[in-house]
């Protein structure tokens, strides 16, 4: 299966952010340690709502304990 990694940045509250680029992350002055790589199967990146892709992560990262 082909993936696409994305950058997920988990609040305290339990939202995140992701982000498709490390060094744009960083940019906006997020520290890079800070990043959980996510790796999005390509079906849901390219063709998926923005509704299946927080899903798809919110589980990846329930998955992780993170």
């Amino acid at each position: 299966m082909e993936t696409t990694p994305l950058y997920v940045l988990k609040r305290s509250d339990g939202s995140f952010k992701y982000y498709v680029d490390q060094d744009y992350a960083q940019e906006q002055g997020i520290a890079v340690d800070k990043l959980i790589c996510v790796d999005v199967p390509n079906t849901i990146y390219a063709h998926g709502t923005v509704d299946d892709l927080s899903t798809y992560i919110a589980q990846q990262l329930e998955l992780r304990g993170a």
